[in-house]
């Protein structure tokens, strides 16, 4: 996913607010930095929910099979079939982009283990969504336009519990390419948001899901 095209990357440290350039293009979003302690709150990116429930509460959590050993997990855990917790990073601000995220589902829901993608965010009513999710096994990418959620395309996906996997997507004007664990999964066409937005994580209901970084080049 790393970009050499001139332009540049940014890596967020959301533990201590630290900017450091690191190569062309990728804009690393550190949502669980290894510099802060278990427990603490995201600096970089900013919580809310999508559907209904109470606030998202997104926390740093030891996760041995992620790099760095930490990662960000909702921990709520309402069990709203229709609650979905968000993270939104400030930057960048984009249409057409390149995103991957590593993450871990764990057992001990009753109702979900998803992880997923959030592009072109303009608010919690408005953006796309790619969701993984162990219970189903499938992968999909869902429009949520005025607070409702249309799935756009699936795919039948393994998914596995308990082990570090990657989900990514490739978005360019109406076309996005979406892939697991390296493997291109399917590709889908939808012209219904069509500005640029913002990018970040989505999780589902009671999900015990670990979120790694995201992994952002911007293709604009």
């Amino acid at each position: 996913m790393r970009s050499f095209v001139a332009a540049f990357t940014v890596l967020l440290a959301l533990g201590n607010g630290a900017v450091v350039w690191a190569a062309p293009k990728t804009l690393r979003v550190v949502l669980a930095s290894p510099l802060v302690e278990e427990g603490s709150g995201p600096d970089g990116c900013t919580p809310a929910v999508s559907g209904f429930g109470g606030p998202a509460v997104w926390e740093v959590r030891v996760e041995r099979f992620l790099l760095d050993g930490k990662s960000l997990v909702e921990t709520s855990r309402e069990a709203k079939s229709e609650r979905f917790p968000l993270c939104i990073a400030s930057l960048p601000v984009a249409k057409n982009a390149e995103v991957e995220l590593s993450f871990v589902t764990h057992d001990g829901a009753s109702m979900a283990r998803v992880a997923g993608i959030v592009l072109r965010f303009a608010d919690p009513q408005d953006f796309y969504a790619v969701e993984a999710d162990a219970v189903a096994r499938h992968v999909r990418l869902v429009r949520v336009v005025n607070g409702e959620r249309r799935e756009i395309a699936n795919h039948p996906a393994m998914l596995a519990t308990g082990k570090a996997q990657s989900l990514s997507v490739k978005t360019t004007d109406e076309n996005f390419t979406v892939a697991l664990d390296g493997k291109a999964l399917f590709e889908a066409r939808d012209g219904g948001l069509a500005l640029p937005g913002r990018f970040g994580i989505w999780s589902r209901a009671d999900s015990l899901t670990s979120f790694g970084d995201l992994f952002i080049t911007v293709l604009d």
